[in-house]
C-alpha cells in the first residue's frame, strides 16, 4: 500500500486569521503551509477586490465536472470511484511536489470552506486522510463578521452608502454599520465552521485571541501534533517575523486602510460595530457557539449594546 502523503490541515472559518497562522508557519524548516482548495464541491464566480471576477471552485467539484467526459468506464471505474482516485492522486501528486520544491516534509493546508461546505470538508478529510491532523483555529465569530464586512465592501458594494460613509470619512453619519443580511450571511458561516466538530473534535484547537496573546506557544502547539521539531526559537523567530506592524507597516490598531486585507490586528473590534439589533440577531444565529467557544458567558449579552451607533470620534473604524 501507498505511503499516505504527510499532508494536515487548520480548518476556520473566514477572516480568523488563517493566512496570518499559515505565513508564521511556513518559517518553520520543515513545514510547508498552503492553500490547495481540494474539498467541498463549490464553484461560484466571485468579486475581486480590484473590480474583477474570478471562479472559487475546490478540486472535488472540478473533478466531478471533468469526470463527465472522462473514459472512466474503459478503467473498470464507475464515476465515484474515478472520481476519488483521481482526488487520490492529485493531492499525492501536489503534496509531492511542494516536498520536492520546498524541501520541507511537511506540507500543511489551510482551508476556509464556502458557505454550506463544512460538515463535506471536514468529513472528506477524515475519511481520506485517517491519519492527518485537523488544527482548528477559531475567532470570535462577531470580529469574523466585522473583518469581513469591511472586506467584502470592495467586493460588493461599491458605491454603496456603508462604503461611502467608511472609505470616504463620513462615519459619524452611520447609525448602523451592519445590515440584517450580512450578520446572517457571516453568522451562519461562523457558526457551521464549528458545528462541524461537534460530533468529534479537531486533533488541535488554537485561537486567533491566543495566537495574538502569545503566537509562538501556539506554533509549537502545531508543531508537536504535526510531527516537526518544537523548537522554540523558530516559533519565536515566526512570530517576529509576522508581527502586524512587519507585514502591513502600520501600527495594531491602526485603520487607516479599513478595507485592506489585513485591517487592523486586534481583538474584540466588533464592540465599536455592534448596535443592540445587530446583536440580538447574532445571538439569534450563532449565540449558542459563543457561549460553547467561551466568548460569553451570558445569552442576553447584547443588551448592554447602544441603539445606534455614535462614531463622531472615529471611534469605529
Amino acid at each position: 500500500m501507498a505511503q499516505p502523503p504527510n499532508l494536515h490541515f487548520v480548518i476556520s472559518a473566514a477572516r480568523s486569521g488563517s493566512t496570518w497562522l499559515t505565513t508564521a508557519i511556513n518559517h518553520h524548516p520543515e513545514i510547508f503551509a498552503t492553500e490547495h482548495r481540494l474539498f467541498g464541491e463549490f464553484c461560484e464566480v466571485w468579486n475581486n477586490n480590484d473590480g474583477t471576477s474570478a471562479p472559487r471552485i475546490t478540486f472535488d467539484k472540478y473533478a466531478e465536472a471533468f469526470s463527465v467526459h472522462y473514459f472512466h468506464q474503459a478503467m473498470d471505474l464507475d464515476r465515484p470511484a474515478f472520481v476519488e482516485s483521481l482526488q487520490r492522486s492529485f493531492v499525492n501528486f501536489i503534496v509531492g511536489f511542494a516536498i520536492r520544491r520546498t524541501g520541507k516534509s511537511i506540507v500543511l493546508d489551510k482551508i476556509t470552506p464556502y458557505p454550506g461546505t463544512s460538515d463535506m470538508v471536514v468529513g472528506k478529510i477524515r475519511s481520506m486522510f485517517p491519519e492527518s491532523k485537523i488544527i482548528q483555529l477559531v475567532r470570535d465569530g462577531r470580529d469574523v463578521l466585522t473583518s469581513g464586512t469591511y472586506d467584502w465592501m470592495l467586493k460588493d458594494a461599491q458605491g454603496t452608502a456603508r462604503h461611502q460613509f467608511i472609505v470616504k470619512k463620513k462615519r459619524k453619519l452611520l447609525k448602523r454599520f451592519f445590515d440584517d443580511a450580512v450578520i446572517e450571511k457571516w453568522a451562519k458561516n461562523w457558526k457551521e465552521t464549528l458545528v462541524s466538530f461537534d460530533a468529534e473534535p479537531a486533533d488541535v484547537k488554537v485561537s486567533y485571541e491566543a495566537m495574538k496573546q502569545d503566537l509562538p506557544s501556539q506554533l509549537q502547539i502545531i508543531y508537536h501534533a504535526v510531527g516537526a521539531t518544537g523548537d522554540s526559537s523558530v516559533a519565536q523567530q515566526a512570530d517576529q517575523a509576522t508581527r502586524f506592524e512587519k507585514m502591513t507597516g502600520r501600527q495594531s490598531g491602526d485603520s487607516q486602510s479599513p478595507t485592506a486585507k489585513t485591517r487592523k490586528g486586534v481583538t474584540g473590534d466588533w464592540k465599536h460595530h455592534f448596535t443592540f439589533r445587530d446583536g440580538r440577531i447574532f445571538q439569534q444565529i450563532a449565540g449558542q457557539q459563543l457561549l460553547q467557544y467561551g466568548y460569553e458567558s451570558d445569552p442576553y449579552w447584547f443588551k448592554s449594546l447602544p441603539k445606534e451607533l455614535d462614531w463622531k470620534n472615529d471611534a469605529g473604524q
